[in-house]
């Protein structure tokens, strides 16, 4: 495997236009910002338009220990004033998150785009990715597989008004290497007040870094899907896996 991978620049385009081309709810845009040099920290920024008219950006530093949020984050902004603008809500979130990320040096370690699985794609799976963490113009090599399931958890109170609805997901890695495998990489006992009332979930993509010392870091992408009175809304979470 190469010391370092790098991520295509192709994401970020493809993603900007999903929220726009959404008709009823709101789904976040996402842009990977990159990996600390020992692959423990991983940070993402996702932004849209809250109903449609509020300009939203929060960008979130992952501890790839442990999946928690780092102390003091995620940084959040919404912007309300006359003049607010979706590049004016990214511009200042970055801006207050820049510490942070020159602090990791996020930016020079992207990290490989190793499977990319949009809500605009027809067709494509929901519950699973799968991808190989080198990329070369070769034969491909040691897949690894991802799969979703839901995780039946009470629902957070908030969410009384929606029928008491809401959902916890698990995830496995069920093939390992181009070998059959079944590892839990994460399941939900609960689901955080941010997540809102989720009731599915989606495979989004697959990120892959490796350090120059130590063993690779995935980091799987789960578009979370919350009820509203306007459709469905969707928000990111950034899983760690570690095969």
């Amino acid at each position: 495997m190469t010391k370092r991978m790098f991520m295509g620049g192709f994401l970020a385009a493809v993603l900007t236009g999903m929220a726009a081309t959404a008709h009823a709810g709101d789904i976040a845009n996402i842009q990977p910002v990159g990996f600390s040099a020992d692959g423990k920290v991983f940070a993402f920024q996702e932004f849209g338009m809250k109903d449609g008219k509020v300009p939203y950006s929060d960008t979130y530093f992952i501890d790839t220990d442990t999946g928690a949020d780092l102390e003091g984050t995620p940084f959040h902004l919404e912007l309300t004033d006359k003049d607010a603008n979706l590049s004016k809500a990214r511009r200042q979130n970055l801006t207050a998150a820049r510490q942070q990320m020159d602090k990791y040096d996020l930016l020079t370690n992207p990290g490989l785009i190793a499977a990319f699985n949009p809500p605009t794609e027809l067709g494509s799976p929901m519950k699973t990715i799968r991808y190989t963490p080198l990329a070369t113009d070769g034969p491909a090599r040691g897949a690894y597989t991802l799969l979703l399931g839901d995780a039946q958890v009470a629902a957070p109170d908030a969410c009384k008004g929606m029928n008491n609805r809401a959902v916890g997901f698990t995830l496995q890695l069920i093939e390992k290497d181009g070998a059959p495998n079944r590892q839990l990489v994460h399941e939900d006992k609960a689901i955080p007040a941010e997540r809102g009332c989720a009731v599915e979930y989606r495979m989004g993509g697959a990120l892959v870094y490796q350090p120059e010392s130590g063993k690779p870091v995935h980091i799987a992408l789960v578009l979370a899907l919350s009820a509203s009175p306007d459709g469905r809304n969707g928000r990111w979470i950034a899983v760690p896996v570690h095969p």
